[in-house]
């Protein structure tokens, strides 16, 4: 689990760092882009035209088109969410609007024809026909599930049930919303993109040709030579500042030839290739480190509760005298009894359930009453370490466990 937090912190980290890297490229190209165009259509001789697109691209500013992306996304979020997400789709096929509503799982019993369900009123396990609960029993097995929901009355703080639905279609449902509203969700995210990208194309898809024909302009008229200490962008303008009459006919006299053109069309591909191919390799190797880590957990967590049950084991044949009343933490022999004491004269069924940090019993009767939950942590030493002795950290009544997952999937039985 620490392992595994690590790796998402290394990867937070890698994940603001590239922002911030991006971050930078898009303010380095945005100067440049500003610094250019201002410059250019200063220039006397260049075709109208050019002058007309760099003139508008001067009024597009990426931050600022950025943050009405934002504003805008957050406007139609809000009113897909509070607007569209109102809708109950429960309502069209039950008639009730169940959304929110108290949800309690039913679980059909051996007969065929009754179910057990904690009534949220009573606050135990009760045995309902199907009938009762308007269903038609037919087709039903022992082991299916039911979803029951409840709606509480203010004045009387009573439930009353409203309507059952079998879980697989109720989830079928949810499914089908849940889809409804993501892909509702992701196509404002989407649409959003596309207008922002297509503004963006719209005033700034000159300045990459633009800047290639700089490149060679600069190659070609050796203008690198003759300002060494600037850069491209400079060096364009000091030369084109130096050489007023002649740099406008010479600049629009150069152009990539056709094999340039592919050449930076593959150079850009291999670019792009190359940093998927690095993030592929980062995801593998991050999963590959995850998966082992994994599997090493596992192990450890079988050998684990391998030494509980060994110590558990001996507490249960009565091997192992009880630390009693006299004092405030709980030996294995301690939770036997105090299991075997919630359900007074009944066989009991328990699960265990170890993690580095507790021990957790977790019990039930063929009775079907209750599912309780004890969760235990060691004081000194280690989970299923010898004579280590441990406190109650919760106990209580269990509301999303059905008897018959424990009776179904027990660990042993304690008589």
């Amino acid at each position: 689990m620490n392992f595994n937090k690590r790796e998402e912190q290394f990867m937070n980290i890698g994940t603001a760092a590239n922002a911030v890297f991006h971050m930078r490229q898009v303010e380095e190209k945005e100067l440049k882009r500003e610094k250019i165009a201002s410059w250019y259509i200063t220039v006397p001789g260049i075709p109208a035209q050019e002058k007309e697109k760099l003139e508008k691209s001067l009024k597009y500013n990426v931050w600022s088109s950025l943050i009405r992306f934002v504003v805008l996304y957050f406007i139609f979020s809000c009113i897909w969410i509070f607007g569209v997400g109102r809708y109950d789709p429960f309502e069209s096929v039950t008639g009730y609007r169940l959304m929110g509503k108290r949800t309690v799982t039913a679980v059909v019993q051996e007969d065929g024809m009754s179910a057990s369900l904690k009534d949220p009123n009573e606050g135990e396990h009760i045995i309902y026909n199907l009938t009762d609960l308007g269903i038609d029993p037919t087709g039903y097995t022992y082991g299916d599930r039911l979803n029951t929901y409840w709606s509480r009355d203010e004045e009387s703080n009573v439930y009353r049930l409203l309507t059952v639905l079998p879980e697989k279609k109720a989830s079928h449902i949810e499914c089908i919303y849940d889809a409804f509203m993501i892909t509702g969700y992701l196509g404002i995210i989407v649409v959003g993109l596309a207008i922002f990208f297509i503004r963006r194309r719209i005033y700034m898809g000159w300045f990459t040709p633009f800047y290639y024909r700089m490149e060679k302009f600069c190659s070609d008229y050796k203008v690198y030579q003759r300002y060494p200490d600037c850069d491209t962008v400079d060096a364009f303008i000091s030369y084109g500042n130096d050489n007023p009459y002649e740099f406008a006919r010479q600049f629009a006299a150069t152009h990539l030839t056709v094999e340039e053109r592919k050449q930076k069309r593959r150079t850009m591909v291999i670019t792009v290739g190359i940093s998927i191919l690095i993030m592929a390799a980062i995801i593998l190797a991050i999963t590959l480190i995850v998966s082992v880590q994994t599997a090493v957990d596992n192990k450890k967590n079988e050998a684990r509760t391998v030494k509980v049950l060994e110590e558990l084991q001996p507490a249960i044949d009565g091997e192992v005298e009880p630390l009693g009343d006299q004092s405030e933490y709980y030996n294995f022999a301690d939770m036997v009894n105090r299991a075997k004491e919630s359900f007074p004269g009944e066989t009991v069924y328990y699960k265990l359930v170890t993690t580095d940090e507790y021990v957790s019993l977790i019990i039930t009767t063929e009775k079907k009453k209750n599912v309780y939950f004890d969760r235990y942590m060691p004081v000194d030493g280690n989970v299923g370490d010898e004579d280590v002795v441990y406190k109650l950290e919760i106990s209580m009544v269990s509301d999303a466990m059905q008897p018959d997952d424990i009776l179904h999937n027990y660990t042993g039985i304690l008589k």
